[in-house]
Parts: C-alpha cells; structure tokens; sequence
C-alpha cells in the first residue's frame, strides 16, 4: 500500500491538528452567547440532524452506539499501543510522532462531531427561562410539602401494584416511555420529530461497574438502558435519556422532563418510577436541611416502597469499586466543562425545576 506525502508529513498534521483546536475553541466559546445558540442551533438545526439520525438508526433492533463505542475503544488501544511501540521502543520518532498526530485529530474530530449532531444543547438558554419557571425561591415548609407528596404518591402506586411479579415487559414499558414523552404538553414538548427508540445496552455489564442507569448516545441517537437493573428503574431513566434527545442537555432538566412525562402517564409502572426517583432526590436535599424532618418522612415510606429502595441499593453496592470511582471523577469533570458547574449534583438540581413546576401549576397534591 502506497502511502501519500500527506500522510506522512507532520507538519501538515500539526497544523491541521491546530485548525480544529481552534474550531473546538470557538465552539466554547458559545457558552457566551446562549441566545444564539437557543435561535440558530437547538431549534434549526438540531433538530434536522436529530430527525435524519432517527430516521436511520430507530429502525435497527440493536444498540449500534454500543458497537461504535466498543469499535473506538479498539481502535484507541491500539493506536496507542503502536505509538508508545515505534516511539519508545523501537525509537522510530517520526512514525510514532505520525500515529500520535493522527489520535490527536481524531479525538479533535470527535468532539467537533459530537457538539455539532448534539453537545451544544449544554450551551442553550436554561430550562428556567425556556420554560418560563419560576426561580429557585422556595421556602423549606414547601420543600417537606412536596415531599411528602412524592413518598405518597409512590407509595399509593405501588401498594397496587403485583408485589410478586412486574406487570409489565421491558419492550412494553419503553414503548410507553416513549408514548408519555409525546404526550407532554406545551411548553415541554420540544420533540416535534420522532423519539428515540430505548434499546437495551450490549455493554449492560460494563455500565454496572460504571454505575450507570443508561445513556443517550449523540452520535447515532440511540436512547441505551442498563438491562440489569432493576425494572422499575427503567421507565424513568428511559423519559430521561429521551428528553436528552429532545435537546435536553443538563442533567437537572433531564431529569425534571422525565419526571413531569412519566409521572403524567397513565401508565402504573412509569408514574411509580417517576415518583420511586423523585422521592429519593428530595428525601436526600430534605435530610441535608433537617435530619428530624426527614426521619419523619422516612417513617412514611411504605415497605413495599422500601423493599424496592434495599433491592436497588443492593444491586449497585454489588459493583461498586474503583472502575466506579474513575467514571464519576471523569464524568464530574465532563458536566463542569459543559455549563453544569456542579458537576455530579446536577442530577440533584431538577428539585430546583420540579418546585418551580408544582409552584405554577398548583399541584400541591398527590397524582395517584
């Protein structure tokens, strides 16, 4: 095989590397300009790209993200086992210099790609403001007020709900999600094209250890769910991977659009998710204010709903270890890098929506 001059010319590489650095640059730079970013990209040309990724990859059956994924992992170890090979070892400078060129602009290109088909929705006007939600005011008394109406909640859907078995299929309850996530109603409704279709993740196994209920993938726009967890966690984590396709970018509002979306259906097992995952965010921001509190509204939770809580605990601590640790430092960094300051607390911020929400609409009660 014959290998052109360009391919083998590091200076050409170099500068070529340095142009997409400064494409990459430029991007950030967007963060300032969320007006812009809201106009032009989320609500163009967004949704273009997310409607043509739908119309390709919905209809395979399989998570073809997870195939990429595992591709690229491949493909990155061996890149760097041949640099490391050539320039350390075989002291071959220019070859390994060529190879370590090459993992550069490929990693350059990647993250270019990954704004331009997703990334920067991070970069959008807030939920808040979209949405036209109240701010962050509340006061603690209304904070013990919706909480208790989300353990009741829980607590009334699942006493009926088949305590021996789960009523429901997998494929069922995903097409539900996806139904609930349809329904929602203006302003919400950002999805005026198709939503992704839920698959279960072939790297099940891998997200374990990494502690992961699921993931939206912005390359292909497959909506992937951990398939070893607990069914009952699915519903919900599959509404949140969805609004991340509607453009959702922060966790907060994903989270927030999956909790409004499931716990609007009339589906059982989604409203349980729903209210099963927001319960825990606000018992965990009730019990960082006032301990006392939120032993008293420990005592409300019901045994079955505890039962599901010790199930699911169970499940996780059988994989915690470093593996875990690593991600979530990495993933920390990745949410600051990307207009989510708090980086792994943002998942705990939809209390912030979810107040605003039940404020505006006067729902100060339970949805059974």
């Amino acid at each position: 095989m014959i290998q052109k001059d360009s391919d083998r010319n590091p200076k050409l590489k170099l500068i070529s590397s340095l142009l997409l650095l400064s494409l990459i640059i430029l991007i950030f730079q967007q963060k300032s300009q969320p007006e812009l970013v809201e106009k032009y990209y989320s609500n163009w040309i967004y949704p273009q790209i997310r409607s043509g990724l739908q119309f390709i990859f919905n209809p395979i059956p399989f998570s073809l993200g997870d195939l990429l994924y595992l591709l690229l992992s491949i493909a990155i170890i061996i890149s760097i086992f041949k640099f490391l090979k050539l320039f350390f070892f075989q002291k071959r400078r220019l070859d390994g210099a060529i190879i370590g060129l090459n993992m550069i602009i490929s990693l350059e290109l990647l993250i270019l790609v990954f704004y331009l088909f997703w990334g920067l929705n991070y970069f959008r006007l807030s939920a808040v403001e979209r949405l036209k939600l109240t701010g962050p005011e509340y006061s603690n008394e209304e904070l013990y007020k919706v909480t208790t109406i989300l353990i009741d909640s829980a607590n009334s859907i699942r006493s009926k709900i088949n305590p021996e078995q789960w009523p429901q299929t997998e494929h069922e309850l995903y097409n539900a999600s996806a139904i609930a996530i349809k329904n929602l109603p203006p302003p919400y409704n950002a999805a005026v094209y198709p939503i992704p279709k839920t698959k279960n993740s072939l790297l099940s196994p891998l997200l374990d250890y990494f502690g992961t209920a699921g993931y939206f993938n912005p390359f292909t726009g497959e909506a992937q769910i951990n398939s070893g967890m607990p069914i009952y966690l699915k519903p919900f984590v599959a509404c949140h991977e969805a609004a991340h396709s509607m453009g959702y970018g922060a966790e907060d509002e994903a989270n927030f659009i999956g909790f409004i979306s499931a716990s609007g259906s009339d589906n059982p097992m989604l409203r349980y998710s729903a209210y099963y995952l927001a319960a825990q965010e606000f018992m965990f921001e009730t019990g960082r204010l006032d301990t006392l509190v939120f032993q008293t509204l420990k005592s409300r939770i019901s045994e079955s709903f505890l039962a599901d809580l010790n199930n699911e605990r169970a499940y996780w601590e059988e994989y915690r270890g470093m593996t875990r640790k690593f991600s979530n430092i990495f993933y920390d960094n990745y949410l600051k890098a990307n207009k989510q300051p708090d980086g792994m607390k943002s998942y705990n911020r939809m209390i912030i929506l979810t107040m605003a929400y039940y404020k505006k609409k006067g729902m100060l009660k339970p949805l059974n």
